[in-house]
């Protein structure tokens, strides 16, 4: 069932690809419901003196200009600007709100252009740099990907640059061609982050050069936007080593969860990390503390990776785990980062890693240790698995998925997130985040309103990667229509269980949510995490009449496991019965023999629902509560028995 093969490779963490299939235009997001918004991002302050820089409040240190023969598209810059078109971005984060801006998106309209934009900025006068050998460029920038685009930087010595580039064009740094995002582009919905600052070695082109020209040039169709701030042409470091990324997975697989039942960590969490030599110096020494903080920021683990979990990579550019790399990280190369942590310690909490990269000659306090700490938030959880971290990232971007996302898919589409099962357990149902969920944060005008309706399914992986779309055929539990109240848009979620608790092996699954709006008279939104980077299969949408495609980031659909550790405390207690079940509401515990006891109701996702103490048969009244999955813990001193109800209406 497990079509997907999940190999660690730390490689595509850094140089990531959805291997996405060609998505139609079709399926390009409706920002008019769905914009995606960086939350809490912030400007970081320059670590170097720059040779020459522009924050693009004088529009006269550059050149704006396009193929004429390709298209009319032009770049802008100005104060505050912001995407026109029909699926609009948010604007960059600015220190002073001016920038540069293409707006790809607004040129290509409603349905998309068929013209190849090819279009530039590039600073109107040479730059000296005869005397630096080591030249690097950085800027900000806020790039969110389509399908079919690439941005360059494009450096001369002479003043000429290229004029024919297209999505088809390679990188080639020995001619100043630099491609910006070969990580993303191409890759539907994926995106920098916002904003994102860029760096790029353009010393092989311009050290020593006494005129330096740079270009910034978009090529593609019908994308969404590109921008770009605070450039700066500075001398390149002798010693920068950067963090490029920190991961917390607990299978091992690069799938970065959220939350993840007791059950599923199996004792040990992985923990990966690159370090890229941005210097021109060797560095010695490079290694990376490892800080896993609980919910109340006491340390739980402290460990370095050591000598013995580096690696670097293979002839063919692929990390190497057969034999640790031992030695100086050169400029330029980089060194990957893996172990294993024993987790049999970690109850359910939130938990914080913090990665901390340093050499000797780049250490804390240093004056480029900015860029080497990163952190990962997650939670271990009683029976709550899910891929999104919403609610618990404390710098969160996030978007959102639903029925007036995309064209023709009001009703029937699809939304589907990828659960990684190591240990076998029972999916009682799920809980599904919608965007009311963040309305005043990331979304100010409403999306889902009550009246829609969704149908829950647990399906096979196997059988939904191929562009053919395999309908019932895929499904290995489905439940009816559920209405979407006003109580759930309140709350900003809505639990959905299945008929009963469907028995799941060790395995990967789909658990996907089928959304109906009556034509978006009742739409119905779920939020999209898209603070980490993912595989392209951890969430995946149907449209229908088309096929599955790829989303790449986490989706809030909730898998509710019973997994043993909190279904049966205790199989077998004497003199103790929980009854009827199934219950129309009415719950009786009747007891052998008078004693003090504890007993605690909670929903499926382990929200106490009653609390109370009892000293003889007592009968509790739930009728007020939804229909759905309960725990019922009745313990003492002596015993502790927890039975699983399902209250009927």
């Amino acid at each position: 069932m497990k079509q997907i093969t999940t190999l660690f490779c730390v490689l595509a963490m850094l140089s990531f690809s959805f291997a996405q299939s060609s998505a139609k235009k079709q399926a390009k997001r409706s920002a008019m419901q769905g914009s995606i918004k960086a939350i809490n991002s912030s400007v970081e302050n320059r670590s170097a003196d720059c040779i020459w820089e522009s924050d693009f409040t004088n529009v006269q240190d550059w050149v704006i200009d396009h193929d004429s023969s390709d298209c009319s598209l032009d770049w802008e810059i100005g104060e505050n600007l912001a995407c026109e078109g029909f699926y609009p971005i948010e604007s960059i984060v600015s220190s002073d709100g001016f920038y540069a801006m293409l707006d790809s998106d607004e040129y290509g309209g409603e349905e998309g252009g068929t013209e190849t934009e090819d279009s530039w900025l590039t600073t109107a006068t040479s730059i000296d740099c005869s005397q630096y050998t080591d030249v690097i460029v950085e800027f900000d920038t806020w790039y969110q990907s389509y399908n079919s685009e690439k941005c360059f930087l494009v450096v001369s010595t002479d003043g000429t640059f290229p004029t024919d580039l297209s999505p088809t064009t390679e990188a080639d740094p020995s001619q100043g061609i630099y491609e910006l995002f070969p990580d993303i582009s191409g890759t539907v919905q994926a995106n920098t982050g916002n904003p994102f600052t860029k760096r790029v070695n353009i010393s092989e082109y311009a050290g020593g050069e006494s005129q330096v020209w740079i270009r910034f040039n978009w090529t593609g169709t019908w994308g969404y936007a590109w921008f770009i701030d605070r450039v700066c042409i500075t001398q390149q470091p002798a010693n920068d080593i950067e963090l490029s990324y920190g991961v917390v997975s607990h299978n091992g697989t690069n799938e970065e969860y959220g939350r993840v039942p007791t059950a599923q960590v199996n004792g040990e969490i992985n923990y990966s990390a690159a370090v890229f030599n941005f210097g021109t110096d060797a560095q010695t020494g490079v290694d990376i503390s490892l800080d896993i903080l609980d919910g109340q920021m006491y340390p739980e683990a402290s460990t370095m990776f050591g000598p013995d979990n580096t690696f670097g990579l293979d002839a063919d550019g692929f990390v190497d785990f057969t034999q640790p790399a031992y030695g100086p990280l050169e400029g330029d190369d980089i060194y990957y980062f893996d172990m294993g942590v024993d987790a049999s310690t970690m109850g359910p909490d939130k938990y914080t890693a913090m990665f901390i990269a340093s050499s000797d000659e780049d250490m804390d306090g240093g004056e480029f240790f900015s860029d080497n700490t990163a952190t990962r938030e997650f939670e271990i959880t009683t029976n709550e698995y899910s891929s999104d971290g919403l609610g618990m990232h404390s710098l969160a971007s996030v978007g959102r998925i639903g029925s007036g996302s995309f064209t023709d898919a009001e009703d029937g589409l699809i939304v589907m997130g990828y659960y990684d099962i190591s240990t076998p357990t029972e999916v009682v149902g799920a809980r599904i985040i919608l965007d009311s969920f963040d309305w005043g944060n990331s979304f100010t005008t409403p999306g889902t309103v009550e009246g829609g309706e969704i149908v829950l399914s647990l399906r096979d992986t196997t059988l939904i990667s191929s562009e053919t779309w395999p309908g019932a055929s895929s499904v290995i539990a489905e439940t009816d229509f559920i209405m979407v109240t006003a109580d759930d848009v309140t709350n900003g979620y809505i639990d959905i269980n299945f008929d009963s608790p469907v028995s799941v092996g060790t395995d990967a699954y789909f658990l996907g949510a089928e959304l109906w709006s009556n034509g978006n008279e009742a739409d119905i939104f779920i939020l999209d995490d898209e603070t980490i980077p993912q595989p392209f299969y951890l969430s995946m949408i149907y449209i229908p009449g088309d096929q599955a495609y790829s989303n790449g980031n986490s989706i809030g659909i909730r898998m509710i496991t019973t997994d043993e550790n909190i279904v049966s405390l205790e199989e077998s207690v004497t003199g103790l019965s929980i009854y009827p079940n199934p219950s129309n509401g009415i719950i009786n515990i009747e007891l052998d023999k008078n004693n003090n006891y504890s007993v605690q109701i909670t929903d499926i996702v382990g929200k106490v629902v009653i609390d109370d103490k009892i000293s003889s048969n007592t009968s509790f009244d739930l009728k007020h509560l939804d229909a759905g999955v309960y725990f019922v813990n009745v313990s003492n001193n002596e015993i502790s028995k927890t039975e699983k109800i399902v209250i009927e209406k």
